[in-house]
């Protein structure tokens, strides 16, 4: 049937059926194929219908408002909202775009929020729905993400909760509140614990090294924390309690207004965790936080249609302090983001994202150890601008986009070790320029005369420029310029560049209830050394190496499959999933990180060469209305050097389960993680490697539904490592058993 006999077969049946029904078809949006098998529904009804061998549709409307949304959903493309209203006109030819690599469902309960990492090249995704964090009662962001077999969560000796991909290092993630970067400044790291989930709306993770839309550093990968920007409830107030007596209260009330959403939220508590044989009231490890955050969405859309999009602002401050009572180690510090960002049709410029933020860290430590004691100020201050350029022509898509950063660090690093000697810098004043340009071609194929078949080849290049300087320097009391200075020399003075290229194919094949994806992607990377690392440098470096850091590169490699499918002739399963992928990375330059016995902070050098390779397979069954789902996740990594890698896993398996019925929900994970290495500089003894034994473990979770009229609530239960375990580090229980309660109500 060709495309205008279609349309005019259409507009010919609506004309004897107005007011009742309404028919059209749907065809993919690059091939311009007919889809069949499309699930069509109107939100908030039990209306719904399919599309045939042919493409077309025919929904009854009767009775339904205008003002309502028609749902349109393929297994292999993206689901597509449409007002009714604008069905009630025209020929009804709805154009999907085809899913390249299968992403969890993303449903909101307004204007859908795609993914910003589908404009990135393509790699291993996954989106986790805040909706879970609610239901398995996790006590925060980190156990959320901890259930994903290539995340590892460590708890580090300063009290942060860091995340780990792929056996990386924490500096190499980067960690985003809305596309703007958490990402401590000066160390690169952030504390998950921080995040209140109660405005959150979804957990983006790219896995893998291939990301340029948000600058180099991903090394392993990219955290997106996306919060709401629709109205849900009117408030919401939970309160936990813990082992140790740990505990928070969270606080978010909403508001919309028109098309404008408000909303605020503050997180308060404290959470403790214990040392060996210690009384738990005067010794430990206690990190009481803040977390107060604003945002706000509007959705401006002009009378010609010239503007159209999302403005929106961003506002987080966190305030943390960390008391080690056993060793009389302090740290305190606040954290604040500001972000301003427009996304959609800007008149001319067309579809385009402009992000202008502000990001400032203000901390202070006072840290003992076996060899003495080190004061620090810290005090940073970042302002970020950003511009992207999106032109989308059907099968050429083409991102470009620039990034720009001014920061300003000052600092202040007095110590008082014996048998040290107190060389180098008391404090200085660091600046950092930054500049970056980037940009991602997208060719699509026309595909096959079916439509089914999809071959891509994406494209991207980035090219970056940091430049550092110091000034009004004041060295330590035994500093000899004439002996010391080989360290200090290129100390904070760098004009680094580089140019990354990476390259991706795929093919996906599309049909009624089933779809594939496969991948290739390879490219190179760069890690700019931040400058707290640099004013980390280990005092004294072997001759054979660099006495100043030098930026970390690597080249990486990555070849993946996906397969999702509803399975026609299993009735109680919904959909099936496999993903599998191999990865290989090598690195130059790779920076390490050491600690001092008792010192919770670490010191860095660069170890030369190092290269890391392994496969992850994960596989879900979501069954009886997604009442059920089950998933298993393997991680199995090769390194040459762990040291470089300190404190990390090489094999994970983990095996999730998630039971939901109207009123509760039950769940349990099973995990098994191997060896972790890590290096400790003790005094006169030089570094001694650390061994922690390999486990397994297991959480049960389970949360009770409670609906008394216009209040809502719950009451959750959270049993993490309930499995007894004694490992420790330095006296400092890792693996110990918590326990937390949730009590939750919502307006």
């Amino acid at each position: 049937m060709s495309k205008y006999l279609k349309i005019l077969n259409i507009i010919i049946f609506q004309s004897f059926i107005f007011g009742q029904t309404i028919t059209g078809s749907v065809t993919d949006r690059i091939t311009n194929g007919n889809l069949d098998g499309v699930n069509i529904t109107i939100q908030g009804t039990s209306q719904g219908t399919s599309t045939d061998s042919e493409g077309v549709f025919t929904i009854d409307i009767s009775g339904i408002s205008k003002d309502q949304i028609v749902k349109f959903q393929h297994i292999g493309y993206d689901e597509l909202s449409v007002p009714l209203d604008s069905l009630l006109t025209g020929s009804n030819i709805i154009m999907l775009q085809p899913r390249v690599l299968q992403f969890e469902a993303v449903e909101t309960a307004g204007i859908k929020r795609k993914p910003a990492i589908e404009k990135d090249l393509p790699q291993t995704v996954a989106i986790l729905q805040a909706e879970a964090f609610e239901l398995r009662a996790f006590v925060d962001a980190g156990d959320l993400l901890a259930t994903d077999q290539s995340v590892q969560i460590e708890e580090s000796l300063s009290g942060r909760k860091t995340i780990s991909i792929r056996g990386g290092n924490a500096d190499d993630v980067l960690v985003l509140y809305n596309g703007f970067r958490l990402n401590r400044p000066y160390d690169n790291v952030f504390d998950l614990s921080l995040i209140d989930m109660q405005n959150i709306e979804q957990i983006e993770i790219v896995k893998g090294g291939h990301s340029v839309l948000y600058g180099p550093d991903a090394f392993s990968g990219v955290v997106n924390i996306v919060p709401k920007n629709t109205k849900d409830k009117n408030a919401r107030f939970s309160q936990q309690f813990g082992s140790y007596s740990s505990g928070f209260w969270n606080g978010n009330v909403q508001a919309q207004l028109g098309n404008t959403f408000l909303s605020l939220s503050q997180k308060q508590g404290s959470y403790k965790r214990v040392f060996e044989d210690l009384d738990v009231e005067n010794n430990g490890l206690l990190t009481q936080l803040t977390h107060r955050s604003m945002d706000m969405s509007n959705r401006i859309k002009g009378k010609d249609n010239k503007v159209n999009g999302n403005l929106e602002f961003n506002l987080t401050q966190d305030d943390q302090l960390f008391n080690n009572k056993r060793d009389f180690n302090k740290i305190k510090s606040q954290n604040q983001l500001f972000g301003v960002q427009y996304d959609g049709l800007l008149g001319l410029l067309g579809e385009v994202e402009i992000a202008i933020g502000n990001h400032k860290l203000q901390e202070t430590q006072g840290l003992n150890s076996y060899t003495g004691f080190v004061s620090r100020g810290l005090d940073h201050n970042a302002n970020k601008f950003e511009v992207r350029k999106y032109i989308n022509l059907k099968r050429l898509e083409w991102m470009f986009g620039t990034q720009m950063e001014k920061s300003l660090l000052k600092y202040w690093d007095d110590r008082n070790l014996s048998n040290i000697k107190q060389v180098g810098l008391k404090g200085a004043d660091l600046n950092r320029d930054q500049f970056g340009f980037a940009t991602v071609l997208k060719i699509h194929s026309k595909g096959d005369d079916a439509g089914k078949w999809l071959t891509d080849l994406d494209v991207s290049f980035r090219y970056d420029q940091v430049k550092d300087h110091k000034e009004n320097l004041v060295y330590r009391d035994n500093h000899d310029p004439t002996v010391d200075g080989r360290t200090f020399l290129k100390f904070g003075e760098n004009n680094w560049d580089n140019k990354i290229f990476k390259i991706s194919t795929i093919a996906s094949k599309r049909s009624l209830n089933n779809t594939m994806a496969y991948w290739v992607t390879t490219g190179n990377n760069i890690k700019f050394p931040s400058l707290q690392q640099q004013i980390s440098l280990t005092d004294l470096a072997p001759n054979d190496r660099s006495p100043y850091l030098l930026p970390e590169k690597m080249k990486s490699l990555e070849i993946g499959v996906n397969v999702v499918s509803q399975p026609s002739d299993m009735s109680s399963v919904d959909q099936l999933e496999f993903q599998g992928s191999f990865f290989r990375n090598d690195f130059v330059n790779k920076m390490r990180i050491t600690y001092l016995l008792g010192m919770p902070v670490g010191y860095y050098e660069n170890v030369g060469t190092a290269d890391m390779m392994g496969f992850e397979v994960k596989m879900k069954a979501k069954t009886y209305d997604d009442a059920l789902i089950g998933e298993v996740g393997l991680s199995k990594y090769t390194v040459s050097d762990q040291s470089a890698f300190p404190f990390k896993s090489t094999f994970k398996l983990t095996l999730n389960m998630t039971a939901k019925w109207n009123w509760i929900t039950f769940g349990t994970r099973w995990f098994q993680e191997g060896e972790q290495i890590g290096l400790i500089n003790v005094p006169s003894k030089g570094f001694n490697e650390i061994e922690l034994p390999a486990f397994s473990n297991y959480d049960i979770y389970w949360t009770i539904k409670i609906n008394m009229g216009s209040i809502k609530g719950d009451i959750s239960y959270s049993g993490r490592n309930l499995k007894k375990n004694d490992t420790s580090l330095n006296g400092l229980m890792l693996r110990d058993t918590r326990k937390y309660f949730t009590f939750s109500a919502e307006l």
